[in-house]
């Protein structure tokens, strides 16, 4: 496979799962708490966040393979020794951190459980939800980061 086309791909992954983080908190959330009926809304956002999980996964492993196929073919450990290295190191234990908070959000806190309409009001789902909703936060910001950190790999 050419490299371009890994590198194309990669890129894709990283648009798509940065993309959808940004949507759900810039765009849908906002609008969702400013329709009031916590419960409908509580229902759309539950629905889109089961969604985007399943973006998020397939993001998540196209970004693993072909990170990992462009880390091989960029020409050894001789270049890993250098500046560009110590980037790329920092870029890819910043990917490990966020990597570990995906995994807390969709495995111990799951916001997006099946959870009957009537119960979101119940302080335990609300500070779950809350829990969630700024882990979210910090996966996005990671993720902004670490694009910036890519860039700047990029140009090294």
């Amino acid at each position: 496979m050419p490299l371009y086309l890994v590198v194309w791909i990669h890129l894709v992954a990283a648009i798509t799962f940065i993309g959808g983080l940004m949507y759900l908190h810039l765009v849908l959330r906002p609008v969702l708490q400013s329709q009031g009926a916590e419960t409908e809304s509580y229902d759309v956002l539950r629905k889109a966040g089961q969604r985007f999980r399943t973006m998020t996964w397939m993001s998540l492993i196209a970004l693993i393979l072909t990170g990992a196929f462009n880390m091989l073919s960029e020409g050894g450990s001789a270049r890993i020794e250098t500046e560009w290295g110590v980037v790329l190191m920092l870029k890819l234990f910043l990917f490990a951190v966020a990597f570990g908070l995906v995994l807390i959000h969709d495995f111990v806190l799951d916001p997006y459980a099946s959870t009957s309409s009537s119960s979101v009001n119940t302080p335990t789902i609300q500070s779950n939800i809350r829990r969630a909703v700024f882990v979210q936060q910090m996966i996005l910001a990671l993720a902004l980061i670490i694009l910036f950190v890519a860039t700047y790999l990029s140009s090294m």
